[in-house]
């Protein structure tokens, strides 16, 4: 049996050894921690519990394994699927366009009323100010009138 050397069979070779490590380090735990006078529940619970982990991660990594290489050169139902996805990529494409273009008109429009807001305003305070100044010189040539 040859191994691959695609991305899902390091994977799984890697849930392989992580299998037989917990399953290394769980039993030395429960044998250092063990009272020969007395075995519990627990130590059967995590006995089982051990052993459950392993087969559930050798089977984990058996499932990432026959996933088979993973390089885009899979069967016909793969390339299919690719295109499909690559359809409702440039489908996804044409939407996000033609809402920035929606959004540049309506930003267009802000900004003009932007625009015309911010002219208004400075007619506004040129018309104040110039009010203010023309109320402060005819106070002023009063005051100086009167003296």
């Amino acid at each position: 049996m040859k191994l691959r050397s695609d991305i899902n069979a390091r994977t799984a070779l890697v849930y392989g050894g992580a299998a037989f490590l917990l399953v290394i380090v769980g039993f030395r735990s429960i044998f250092a921690t063990l009272d020969p006078d007395h075995v519990g529940l627990m130590t059967y619970l995590s006995i089982g519990a051990l052993v459950l982990e392993f087969c559930l991660l050798i089977l984990y990594a058996q499932s990432i394994y026959n996933l088979g290489p993973d390089d885009g050169h899979g069967s016909a139902s793969g390339g299919e699927a690719a295109k499909a996805v690559s359809n409702m990529d440039q489908d996804a494409v044409a939407s996000l366009a033609s809402a920035v273009n929606g959004l540049k008109t309506e930003l267009k429009g802000h900004n003009e009323r932007m625009e015309a807001l911010s002219s208004g305003v400075t007619r506004l305070v040129k018309g104040t100010v110039q009010k203010e100044i023309h109320n402060e010189v005819s106070r002023i040539l009063t005051k100086a009138i009167k003296e």
